[in-house]
């Protein structure tokens, strides 16, 4: 590593950790404050807390990474204006990608490490902690203020897949129910499709039920079975709401299983599915994508002091904004249909490496 790449490193390091450290502190004492009720009325003890929040390290760390490497970047770019850094290796014949080469390798990487954190230690650690939120700070379901839960799926007893397209948890009515029946050979073999179910005393009474039996290649195989009521054994709401809505919190190969398991249960469910799984991968690049757009705004800042600090601190405010609003907005308009699944998840990718590269080059 060349002396300058080692300098711009060792100039991103200490206010990345820094801001790291801060947003990580900040995310604790609200959430915190925000369960202060709950956790004083059911005593939560200290060790359980700190469980807690140490299970949610991983998701906090995910999303605080990216504007934390924002800010660093442009702060460091920022001080080098400041004192004619970066004027005087312009001046030397740098190329200007050249100067900015050390943030773009520390965008990969990050990016890189917020891939892995999201693959292999959140869906773990966020088990974990839904599961200490629910028996300890929430005890058993001190209900939301959410009362309809829509497109459920979830793996369930003796190889069934289950989709329920709506869910109400005050009266415990599903609609929209399909069951997916599979051999040994994770062969679909029966379906069900059901207009309503309720739970009543401990178990499902179904409402206008079709079954149909497929053979090896997943037709249908002779007449279908109707039923005006009957009674199913499937897996009880607590189960469902657990198991079937957590689709942030898996990882590529498990929702990648999802998509195939699903695919003839309900295109609501598989759009919804497949721009979870592009969202996996386009997420990580969160950080070089925010990284080049900070590099690009705060290389056209110059000297300024104070005034120079503030520019960049407001800068960084603002492009954060409207690279999350333009995200929300395309996964949104994915789950609604409007856009390709592949393409909601990229969209903002897209457009803000492009501006970023843009302004680098002007």
């Amino acid at each position: 590593m060349r002396i300058l790449d080692k300098y711009i490193t060792k100039s991103f390091l200490p206010p990345f950790f820094y801001c790291l450290f801060l947003f990580i502190f900040l995310y604790i004492i609200i959430d915190l404050f925000g369960h202060l009720d709950e956790i004083l009325k059911y005593s939560v003890p200290i060790l359980i807390l700190q469980e807690y929040y140490l299970s949610i390290l991983p998701f906090i760390l995910i999303h605080t990474i990216p504007v934390a490497a924002l800010i660093s970047t442009i702060y460091g770019i920022s001080t080098m204006n400041k004192h004619d850094e970066i004027l005087a290796m312009r001046a030397a014949g740098i190329n200007i990608f050249r100067i900015l080469s050390p943030y773009i390798y520390i965008g990969l990487l990050l990016s890189l490490i917020v891939f892995v954190i999201s693959e292999k230690l959140v869906p773990i650690s966020m088990k974990n902690a839904l599961s200490i939120k629910k028996n300890y700070i929430e005890k058993e379901g001190q209900n939301t203020n959410k009362r309809e839960i829509n497109n459920i799926a979830l793996y369930g007893k003796d190889d069934r897949l289950i989709f329920i397209k709506s869910y109400d948890i005050h009266d415990n009515i599903a609609k929209g129910i399909t069951i997916l029946h599979q051999d040994k050979n994770s062969n679909v073999v029966e379906k069900m499709n059901a207009q309503e179910g309720e739970w009543i005393e401990a178990k499902w009474e179904f409402l206008n039920i079709l079954i149909y039996k497929l053979d090896e290649k997943g037709m249908v195989e002779g007449d279908p079975l109707f039923f005006k009521k009957k009674s199913i054994k499937m897996e009880g709401p607590k189960e469902l709401l657990s198991k079937g809505t957590n689709y942030e919190f898996m990882n590529v190969k498990d929702i990648s299983n999802y998509i195939d398991n699903f695919s003839n249960a309900s295109p609501d469910i598989i759009d919804k599915l497949q721009v979870n799984m592009h969202q996996k991968i386009s997420f990580p690049f969160t950080s070089l994508i925010l990284i080049l757009i900070g590099a690009g705004s705060s290389i056209k800042i110059k000297r300024g002091g104070k005034i120079a600090a503030i520019m960049g601190m407001g800068m960084s405010i603002t492009i954060a904004f409207i690279y999350y609003a333009l995200m929300a907005t395309c996964i949104a308009l994915g789950k609604g249909g409007i856009l390709i699944p592949s393409l909601s998840a990229h969209l903002a990718n897209i457009v803000f490496g492009l501006v970023g590269i843009m302004l680098i080059r002007n």
